[in-house]
């Protein structure tokens, strides 16, 4: 490979082997939500005399991750083995209480809370050679603009298949990666890759994938990629940005652009859309302000492969404002708590506000997967949030983190999310054992 091949220093010279450099980590995770709806919004739950519409859904469980990463054998072709298993133990079990579970808690098909499961969350063998590493298996590829892996329940995702990434060139790194199944966040086995955004079941063989990030000497940061989803759509992303320092402020800029367009059999039907995001974060001392705007140009959701929230544009919140021709805007205060003598503590309080979500002149087709969203016409949407978190930066537990958030989020009647409220506790615990 060209880009090993120039490298001036292999990094297997700074190896010391297999066993030598091998970590494990038992990270525990407890992630609990409260969910409250209302006006038309209500929760089912099963019971024993049948559905029943709820106003409140919680989900409360405990995750263990037991993660193995080796060290590289030794010489100029170094081997490599990343196994991960995980485990999770419901806390909150009643079927009225978790009404169905959403994709927080695990369920059978009868509404009963499945009291604890497990899997082999990653199992993956890597070959280096000098900044280039090859990964073959189960595992989490890093995450890219249009391909990554979703944490945000008690355990993360993860996905089958291949993965390369390349940092052999000063200032450059190289992405791609080519995968067949998922892993779920809330399950035991695999699935299909499908969309995120449909009522229909859409499945593609594969989503593939390659591009890179570039980082000049004078601060720009340049990224470009390509992805096919089998069958469904083909996507393009540009992202260029920089950090600018005024006096004291010093303020970051992101420009997102994104171009995806139906292919191949077009299994979910004609696809032609374009989303564009900027953000403009000022900072002074521990205090940014962040403002992010974004637009999606066209009749489609800006979709992405389930469970892999590959989404890379500024307004992601409870909801991630990316209906068929949404506009949205997001104002964001964040604050860094170090320069209070709390270093680890951190806040942010922001309004999100999105509107002119419209469908009515979608024309996918007789395979539209987004069909059944043809009658959003002029939506809108808000909502509130606030979020805090603790990290400990030294000790025995260093890295042990608390974070704690709650949004409130209001639409009219036929936006995706709709009318909720949600607050969250994770508690993140990390035992070094090796």
């Amino acid at each position: 490979m060209l880009v090993a091949a120039i490298s001036a220093s292999p990094v297997y010279a700074e190896d010391h082997g297999f066993v030598e450099d091998s970590t494990l980590t038992l990270n525990t995770r407890q992630w609990y939500s409260h969910e409250i709806g209302s006006k038309a919004v209500h929760f089912r739950a099963q019971t024993n005399e049948g559905p029943r519409a709820v106003r409140d859904r919680t989900a409360w469980v405990q995750g263990f991750k037991l993660d193995y990463i080796s060290g590289f054998t030794q010489g100029p072709l170094g081997f490599g083995l990343d196994v991960s298993t995980y485990s999770a133990v419901a806390l909150e079990r009643s079927q009225l209480t978790t009404a169905g579970g959403s994709n927080r808690v695990l369920v059978d098909k009868d509404g009963n809370v499945v009291d604890d499961w497990s899997k082999i969350g990653v199992a993956a063998l890597k070959v280096r050679l000098a900044q280039t590493t090859l990964k073959v298996g189960r595992q989490q590829m890093s995450r890219t603009p249009v391909m990554g892996y979703a944490d945000t329940r008690t355990l993360p995702a993860s996905f089958d298949g291949v993965s390369l990434e390349s940092h052999d060139i000063d200032g450059l790194t190289i992405k791609s990666g080519y995968f067949d199944r998922a892993s779920p966040r809330t399950g035991a086995g695999t699935q299909d890759l499908t969309p995120t955004y449909t009522y229909r079941h859409v499945t593609g063989d594969f989503i593939a994938y390659g591009g890179a990030d570039f980082v000049t000497k004078s601060g720009w940061r340049a990224s470009a990629y390509l992805s096919r989803f089998d069958d469904i759509w083909d996507r393009e992303y540009v992202g260029l940005g920089k950090k600018y320092q005024w006096g004291p402020i010093s303020t970051d800029m992101q420009l997102d652009v994104y171009n995806t367009q139906s292919s191949g059999a077009e299994k979910g039907g004609y696809i032609d859309q374009q989303a564009y995001g900027l953000s403009v974060a000022p900072t002074w001392k521990n205090h940014t302000l962040k403002f992010g705007v974004q637009k999606i140009d066209g009749d489609e959701f800006f979709d992405f492969v389930g469970e892999s929230n590959a989404i890379n544009l500024p307004n992601v919140g409870l909801s991630n404002y990316n209906g068929p021709n949404e506009k949205s805007f997001q104002i964001n205060y964040m604050t860094d708590f170090a320069a209070y003598g709390l270093p680890g503590l951190k806040s942010s309080v922001w309004y999100i506000k999105g509107w002119g979500i419209d469908a009515t002149h979608y024309k996918g087709g007789s395979n539209g997967m987004y069909a059944d969203f043809k009658n959003q016409d002029d939506e809108n949407e808000y909502e509130v949030g606030t979020l805090a978190s603790y990290t400990l930066q030294s000790g025995n537990f260093k890295g042990a983190s608390v974070m704690s958030g709650y949004v409130w989020h209001r639409s009219s009647p036929l936006q995706l999310e709709n009318n909720i409220e949600e607050f969250r506790l994770i508690i993140n615990v990390p035992f070094k054992i090796l």
